[in-house]
């Protein structure tokens, strides 16, 4: 691969350790010989970096954009900057880290690699949504969404009913608390939380869950990743419903609206460390590999 010498960094500073991830970064990226495109409102805080407004990264000559941060970090950064055009690098100075590539102990060695152009880029799947309604023309509601797009009641505390259809084609109505369409890289976030299966990161599928359905037939469904996916609420209902991606809040969903989920045609890219899978990411993460307690 191209050695990486250049690369745009955008840093969450409200993390609790990310000063010291971020001097950590610092030291990794000079020692790796990577120089530094920056925010100019983080200048003081990269000392040696040169500023740059992000929407400028490519033009100065970034060849990827740096999150530092977490998982949280990563997917704001890929819903500002998708448009880009470049690849995505995740460090984590937060807690889990399910999308980012290494750790800040795994600074130095990750960023060395880079320079040596030894990683590889890997395609993940986004999803886009619009709402529809009989009335009024399609409206574009999100697009880069990585992990998911989640509907739920605007006003909780009870379930109400939903209409799945898949390629047009009406498949299941359900009584619950919401539906969750998630990516195979978003199968590890809400979508797991709720029963969903885990995915490899670069399937090319899709995963709906049901969030908390009054039936015991609802299971999780894996669907290849071209499928167009309509949610109705019913007509009779009395409150709309929300529309997250990613965890931020979007559009309402009113009584009898649709809302069309389907995969974007452009994905993202993530760099990733060479030789590594996410089986042993999610092993260690999800403690699969613990010794049983006799």
């Amino acid at each position: 691969m191209t050695p990486l010498t250049c690369l745009g960094v955008i840093a969450n500073l409200t993390r609790p350790r990310a000063s010291r991830g971020i001097q950590t970064f610092i030291a990794a990226a000079a020692q790796a010989g990577i120089s530094l495109l920056v925010p100019p409102d983080m200048l003081e805080i990269f000392p040696g970096a040169v500023p740059c407004f992000p929407e400028d990264f490519a033009a100065r000559g970034a060849q990827g954009v740096v999150s530092l941060g977490g998982d949280g970090s990563l997917l704001a950064v890929v819903h500002a900057m998708a448009s880009a055009d470049l690849p995505f690098v995740g460090l984590n100075a937060g807690h889990l880290g399910y999308l980012t590539a290494a750790n800040e102990e795994g600074f130095a060695s990750f960023l060395y690699a880079l320079a040596r152009g030894r990683y590889v880029v890997e395609q993940r799947t986004t999803l886009e949504a619009q709402t529809c309604s009989a009335t009024e023309e399609a409206s574009c509601v999100c697009k880069n969404v990585l992990n998911d797009v989640v509907i739920t009641r605007l006003e909780g505390g009870r379930a109400f009913a939903l209409q799945l259809y898949l390629n047009d084609t009406p498949v299941a109505r359900y009584l619950c608390d919401g539906l969750i369409v998630a990516t195979p890289t978003g199968s590890t976030a809400y979508s797991l939380s709720v029963g969903g299966p885990v995915v490899a990161p670069t399937a090319r599928v899709l995963v709906i869950s049901v969030i908390a359905p009054h039936m015991l037939s609802a299971r999780p469904l894996i669907i290849p990743d071209d499928t167009h996916i309509r949610v109705t609420a019913d007509k009779e209902e009395e409150a709309s419903a929300v529309v997250h991606a990613d965890g931020i809040g979007h559009a309402t969903l009113a009584p009898g609206e649709a809302l069309d989920v389907s995969a974007s045609l452009r994905p993202i890219r993530l760099i990733m460390p060479e030789g590594q899978t996410p089986y042993g990411s999610l092993s260690r993460k999800l403690g699969w590999s613990m010794a049983f307690t006799r």
